[in-house]
């Protein structure tokens, strides 16, 4: 275990938090954002955020805030 993490916080990034947030870009692009740290996620539908390591649950897409960068 890292120094600083503690085992709940280890803990709670294998509990899958669900993706309740999608940015679409003015080129058309749209990415979800990871719901732990607020990065967008390269693919959708992948367990874990590539960043923060936070699992994903995807359950609630569908009913996802679209947030319109400009």
């Amino acid at each position: 275990m890292e120094r600083g993490v503690s085992r709940q916080t280890a803990l709670d990034f294998r509990r899958p938090m669900q993706v309740t947030r999608i940015i679409r870009y003015p080129a058309g692009g749209a990415f979800p954002v990871c719901p732990q740290c607020s990065s967008t996620l390269e693919r959708e539908y992948q367990n874990f955020c590539d960043r923060c390591g936070q699992r994903l649950g995807w359950r609630k897409l569908h009913h996802a805030e679209v947030i319109i960068r400009r």
